[in-house]
């Protein structure tokens, strides 16, 4: 795991030093709210709350910064509960989330599209028998898609509302992710 995460963490920051003298490459941090649940399953699925923080680079793919590349490293939290008769079912899981986007910027307002795959990183399960963190049966790499809109101001500050799903199901014949975000971020350099 530790291999993974500082090949993600090489690939941002690679993505953004590579092409830095032909393009200006920004790197920038962000920081949001998940609100997030499964799909799958029957009804009764309530979202969760959960925090998302990371790191982003853009690289420009036009000479006027209307089309961009941007990878990103995030750490995410995910979980739904499920309340049943005898009891509640919580699912709490944190991710590394590793989003490759395409963006069209258009005079601040930025539409961006893109794959995204999630590294489990730890899961905490609750329940009316107690709390377990066995990750024996879950995939430990999910791959998913997300859209966002946002608006960011040339200073560098900005705001952005996602969606993103899974693809692939957290366990053989199991759920999926499904996740609205809002972040705010910072872009570094002009």
């Amino acid at each position: 795991m530790k291999k993974l995460l500082l090949f993600c963490a090489a690939f941002v920051v690679g993505a953004g030093a590579r092409p830095a003298a032909a393009q200006h490459v920004r790197v920038g941090l962000k920081a949001g709210l998940n609100y997030s649940n499964v799909t799958g399953y029957l009804g009764g699925i309530k979202r969760l709350f959960g925090p998302a923080a990371g790191l982003f680079a853009q690289v420009p793919l036009s000479a006027d910064g209307g089309f961009l590349f941007q990878p990103e490293l995030l750490y995410s939290a995910k979980g739904s509960k499920v309340t049943y008769p005898n009891g509640t079912y919580i699912n709490r899981s944190h991710y590394i989330d590793v989003p490759l986007l395409a963006k069209l910027n258009t005079h601040g307002l930025f539409f961006e599209l893109g794959p995204q795959v999630s590294f489990l990183a730890a899961a905490r399960y609750e329940t009316s028998n107690g709390t377990f963190t066995d990750l024996g049966g879950s995939n430990r790499a999910v791959a998913g898609a997300l859209a966002g809109i946002g608006y960011q101001l040339p200073l560098g500050l900005g705001a952005t509302l996602r969606y993103t799903h899974d693809l692939t199901p957290l366990s053989p014949k199991g759920p999926r992710n499904s996740v609205f975000q809002a972040q705010v971020s910072y872009l570094m350099g002009k």
